[in-house]
């Protein structure tokens, strides 16, 4: 599930199948590395993408947040919303390793793909993926 209208009117009578939030969390600062930032937020949005195609019913995409300064506040507000609301699981995506109560932290790896043909850059996201899969079927099984 996604975050949008169609979506959101039945995720309530749904909650007990989706129970988990995805939320990509990414640093978005305006310093030296403003291309580096980019970068991951690109990947991060075409990882979930592909995320939520395959895990479709089970998990419920979240809008990314987004961090400057390091600044981690707004996720663990939205982590007490969204356990509030009825997700057993909250995971995030990033390129951080996090530690969060709460909330169970899938790292990606930041892959330069800005300069990628698209062949490959399928390829790589497949990959990144499949890891991502492996750990929230994990995270379920807990």
């Amino acid at each position: 599930m996604l975050y949008n209208n169609r979506d959101l009117r039945v995720l309530k009578d749904e909650i007990e199948f989706v129970d988990t939030a995805i939320v990509p969390f990414s640093n978005v600062d305006f310093d030296g590395n403003l291309l580096h930032h980019a970068n991951n937020l690109e990947l991060i949005q075409l990882i979930t993408i592909q995320l939520e195609k395959q895990l479709k019913g089970r998990l419920m995409i979240t809008p990314a947040l987004t961090a400057v300064g390091g600044d981690h506040a707004s996720l663990v507000q939205y982590r007490d919303q969204l356990t509030e609301y009825g997700f057993k699981n909250v995971v995030s995506l990033s390129f951080d390793n996090l530690e969060i109560e709460g909330i169970h932290n899938i790292k990606i790896n930041s892959i330069p793909i800005s300069d990628m043909d698209n062949e490959m850059k399928i390829s790589i996201i497949n990959d990144e993926v499949k890891s991502v899969i492996k750990q929230i079927i994990a995270v379920w099984n807990q």
